[in-house]
């Protein structure tokens, strides 16, 4: 797959033209090969046992994990109706999706409050966090159109959200693949 890459957000703007209706995702460029092989997909950056793991030890520690839980049920990608809004949420550091700081607050704690063996659980997996957050960020332009009810408008926030097919097993490919990708903007 090739992807128009841009220099800027008027190119990024520019590049969307003719298109119908367009989304843009602020991430970190480590999510790039996936995105560009995967398409979106709703990310949870650790493997199930490890968010089993911080999820026991969080509790263990009277910490409220329902957000984070919330988050691991989620089944959808958010998509900014402006390029600036999406620009912006990398750009405070939110790079690595919304509910990574459900993650980060839940290792933090377990950081801050656990033992030395809990503490050695949570160290490698801030680490990573704070890698995503670190890394370049992009910005996509992505085709949203043909997508019906599973695309969400929240008028309010300016954000689609597009909703996987909840009685389908997850999928390894998303609907929203890298053939929808406009244009990559890399943040500097």
């Amino acid at each position: 797959m090739h992807v128009k890459l841009v220099n800027s957000e008027d190119e990024l703007i520019a590049a969307c033209t003719g298109y119908a209706l367009v989304g843009f995702h602020g991430t970190s460029s480590l999510a790039c090969q996936k995105i560009d092989t995967d398409g979106f997909l709703p990310d949870k950056v650790f493997p199930k046992a490890d968010h089993c793991q911080i999820i026991s030890i969080a509790a263990s520690l009277e910490a409220d994990t329902s957000g984070y839980l919330e988050w691991l049920d989620m089944r959808s990608v958010s998509f900014a109706q402006h390029a600036q809004f999406a620009i912006n949420h990398v750009r405070i550091g939110r790079s690595g999706g919304q509910g990574l700081a459900h993650v980060e607050a839940a290792l933090q704690l377990i950081f801050d409050r656990g033992d030395e063996h809990q503490r050695n659980v949570a160290r490698p997996l801030l680490e990573r966090i704070e890698s995503i957050r670190q890394a370049p960020s992009v910005i996509y332009a992505v085709d949203l159109s043909g997508f019906g009810a599973r695309l969400a408008n929240d008028q309010e926030r300016s954000i689609f959200h597009y909703h996987l097919d909840p009685n389908a097993p997850f999928p390894k490919t998303s609907d929203i693949g890298p053939g929808r990708v406009i244009a990559r903007l890399h943040l500097t």
